[in-house]
C-alpha cells in the first residue's frame, strides 16, 4: 500500500486478498444460491426465463455483481472506507449460520437489488445501464482511460457476447447442451465475463485501481484454465470446426485480459 492525498490506497495485492477473504466468508451464501434440486446451473434457469440469450447472460451477471459488491461495504457517501479493520468488521463468521434455507439466499439477492438500478429487462444494453455513472468523472478530464466505458471496452463486450454465441448453441445443436462438459464450458465463460464485469464497476480511479487489477486476474486465471479444459471437449462433443473457433475467441479473450492487466498495472504505478 502507499499513501496518496492523505489517503491509504491499497495495490492488487492487498485488494486481492480482501476479494478471496471476503469470498470466502461468504461460500455458504454462493452455495444456497446456486443450489438445485436437478443440479442446475443458474444461467440455464435465466436460459428459460428471458426472452434472447443475451438477456440471460445480463440476468447471470448482475447477480454475480450484486455478490460481489457485498464484499465492499460503503459509508454515506458512497466513498469506500479508509480504515482497514473496517473493510472487515461489518461481517461475522458466525452469520453463515443464519444462511439455512434457498429462500433467505433469494431474500439476500432481493435486498441487494432493491439497493440498485433496476434492470430493464428489454433493452439489451441493460448491463451497462449499471455502470454508466462509474466513469463520469473520468469522461470529463483526459485521460489515457477516457474511453474507459462499459460498452466501449472490448474485452468485457467480447467475454459477454461469447457466452451469449454458445447458448445459442441450445437452438442450433442441442446436443451441445446434453453434454455436461459443455454446460461447464458455458459456467466457465459467463464466470471471465463476470470478473470482467466486477473489475470495470470499480473503476479506475487510484483507490480503487488495485480492485479493478485483481479482478481482472482473476477473469485471467479462469480463461487460462478453460484453454487447458475446452481441450478436453475437442472431437466430443464438439466438432473439428467449432473447437478450433471457440479456441481461437477464447485464445484472443485471454491474451487481452493479460494485455489489460499490464497496462493498467502501468498506470497505477505511474500514479505511484
Amino acid at each position: 500500500m502507499f499513501s496518496y492525498d492523505d489517503n491509504i490506497i491499497w495495490d492488487e495485492y492487498e485488494w486481492e486478498s480482501h476479494i478471496d477473504e471476503m469470498t470466502r466468508r461468504y461460500e455458504h451464501l454462493r452455495n444456497l444460491i446456486e443450489s438445485d434440486r436437478e443440479k442446475r446451473p443458474r444461467w440455464l434457469r435465466h436460459l428459460q426465463d428471458f426472452p434472447t440469450k443475451l438477456d440471460a447472460v445480463d440476468a447471470f451477471i448482475e447477480e454475480e455483481l450484486l455478490i460481489e459488491e457485498s464484499h465492499f461495504p460503503l459509508d454515506d457517501n458512497n466513498e469506500f472506507e479508509n480504515d482497514d479493520d473496517a473493510l472487515f468488521e461489518y461481517i461475522d463468521d458466525d452469520d453463515e449460520e443464519d444462511w439455512d434455507s434457498d429462500e433467505e439466499a433469494s431474500e439476500f439477492l432481493d435486498d441487494l437489488r432493491e439497493e440498485n438500478e433496476p434492470i430493464d429487462e428489454d433493452d439489451e444494453d441493460d448491463v451497462e445501464s449499471l455502470f454508466e455513472d462509474i466513469f463520469e468523472d473520468e469522461a470529463s478530464d483526459e485521460s489515457i482511460y477516457d474511453y474507459a466505458t462499459l460498452e466501449n471496452i472490448a474485452i468485457y463486450t467480447d467475454a459477454r457476447d461469447f457466452a451469449a454465441d454458445l447458448m445459442i448453441f441450445n437452438d442450433s445443436k442441442p446436443q451441445y447442451m446434453k453434454h455436461p462438459g459443455f454446460i461447464r464450458l458455458i459456467s466457465d465463460i459467463l464466470m471471465i465475463s463476470s470478473k470482467l464485469a466486477a473489475a470495470y464497476s470499480m473503476g479506475f480511479d487510484v483507490e480503487v485501481l488495485g480492485a479493478n487489477i485483481a479482478y481482472c486476474k482473476k477473469a485471467l486465471v479462469k480463461a487460462n484454465q478453460t484453454l487447458n479444459y475446452i481441450q478436453v471437449l475437442n472431437a466430443n462433443p464438439l466438432t473439428a470446426t467449432d473447437y478450433h473457433e471457440l479456441h481461437r475467441r477464447l485464445f484472443e479473450l485471454r491474451n487481452n485480459i493479460a494485455i489489460n492487466i499490464q497496462d493498467t498495472r502501468v498506470l497505477f504505478n505511474n500514479i505511484k
